[in-house]
């Protein structure tokens, strides 16, 4: 007959090993896939619509900083001219310091405000393209996909690059 604590120690050593070696039998299944961003933007319909939308406001942002830099060529002109007395010379000065000031200031905070909407405008695409991501990770085996270029080092494009179907499967359900 069979002895119930050697029977017993047979099994745990059997539980043992496959806690052991079943999670490695499921990492060796699950893949690692890294999806470009700024290639999602391009090329998809959602990222067109939102680079068209950039372009608006960057046009805006640009048509401000022109509309100062005539103010302060007016105000330039208008210190630089013949047959003005000293104290009118200098108060055209001073106004003409304070707008190339603000002018400066101007197209500082223009260049800050576009990295933020581009900044913004990446965001939001991405977070549309999550539940494909999350869709393509799951029926296809995918442990991690990368979203951030600077996260890897090398890729394997053939391999793990999944950004044309993530492209492609996002426009689709725009539609």
């Amino acid at each position: 007959m069979s002895n119930p604590t050697f029977l017993r120690r047979g099994m745990a050593a059997c539980a043992l090993l496959c806690l052991t070696f079943a999670p490695h039998l499921v990492q060796a299944q699950q893949k690692i896939g890294f999806v470009n961003p700024q290639r999602v933007v391009n090329e998809t319909h959602l990222g067109q619509m939102a680079k068209a939308d950039l372009a608006r406001y960057v046009a805006e942002k640009d048509r401000m900083v022109r509309e100062s830099a005539s103010q302060v060529a007016l105000l330039r002109k208008e210190a630089e001219a013949a047959g003005v007395s000293a104290a009118e010379r200098a108060k055209r000065e001073e106004q003409l310091k304070r707008k190339t000031a603000q002018h400066e200031l101007l197209v500082q905070e223009n260049a800050r405000d576009i990295k933020a909407e581009e900044s913004k405008l990446l965001q939001y695409v991405m977070r549309r393209a999550d539940a494909v991501l999350e869709d393509i990770g799951k029926k296809g085996g995918y442990a991690i996909i990368f979203t951030d270029p600077a996260a890897v080092g090398y890729v394997d494009k053939a391999n793990v690059d999944l950004t044309e179907r993530v492209a492609r499967e996002l426009d689709n359900r725009g539609k």
